[in-house]
């Protein structure tokens, strides 16, 4: 029996069940020395259909149960983290020296115009020919969803946002961000005002030209794969 070596823990954004991440998860599970977790509901993200109120210290103990996985006698520790689970990913790394590689995908770690994102992310739905079935039912549920989110709630992840500030700045880990190009949240100024935040120079910045929602574009997705799958078996 291959012992599994190395733990892999992903974590999803806000606004979703999970499911974009789990074809990143069959991926790296392939691999017979990662264990990967992969606890697709966290404070923050929708359960069924609705958003659950969260505050701060329900994020910190989601946190801590995950720091206290690490105690494992696991060689590795690799965390991904995407959009909203991005935040979570940078307090995580920054709070223990048992990370030895982050990912950020499409990183949201400061606080975004959720106003604009609606409208862009309204704009792309209706004017793109190209979107699969399943991703047009995925945007229209999405927009569904979170116009009904209680404002209480957004508020709550706003707090969360200005919380997370004052750990990103600690994050000295080994690191590669994810950057799509054509994202209707995170732009090219944010990733920039985080690459100056960090407490590290050995970042990979990887662009990729789709939307905040990479993982539902099949022209793009399985590249992002294997791209992470590369960064995370390079020698240190």
């Amino acid at each position: 029996m291959i012992k599994k070596d190395t733990l892999v823990i992903i974590i999803n954004g806000a606004g979703t069940t999970g499911a974009e991440l789990s074809g990143l998860h069959k991926y790296l599970s392939k691999n017979d020395n990662h264990f990967v977790y992969y606890p697709n509901n966290i404070p923050g993200g929708f359960v069924g259909d609705y958003f659950p109120k969260s505050r701060i210290k329900d994020f910190n103990r989601f946190i801590d149960e995950t720091i206290e996985m690490m105690r494992a006698p696991f060689k590795k520790v690799y965390i991904i983290g995407y959009s909203l689970g991005a935040a979570t990913a940078s307090v995580i790394a920054s709070k223990t020296n048992k990370v030895d590689k982050l990912i950020l995908i499409a990183p949201i770690v400061k606080n975004p115009n959720f106003r604009k994102f609606i409208k862009g992310l309204a704009m792309n739905f209706a004017h793109k020919d190209n979107l699969s079935k399943v991703q047009k039912l995925f945007f229209k549920e999405f927009l569904r969803r979170f116009a009904n989110v209680p404002k209480t709630h957004i508020w709550t992840l706003q707090r969360y946002f200005l919380y997370t500030k004052h750990f990103i700045k600690k994050v000295d880990t080994k690191l590669m961000i994810v950057e799509t190009l054509n994202d209707e949240i995170v732009k090219t100024k944010s990733i920039e005002w985080l690459i100056k935040k960090l407490n590290t120079d050995d970042i990979t910045r990887y662009q990729v030209n789709s939307s905040h929602f990479l993982f539902f574009d099949r022209s793009i997705r399985k590249e992002v794969y294997a791209k992470i799958d590369d960064f995370l078996a390079e020698e240190d």
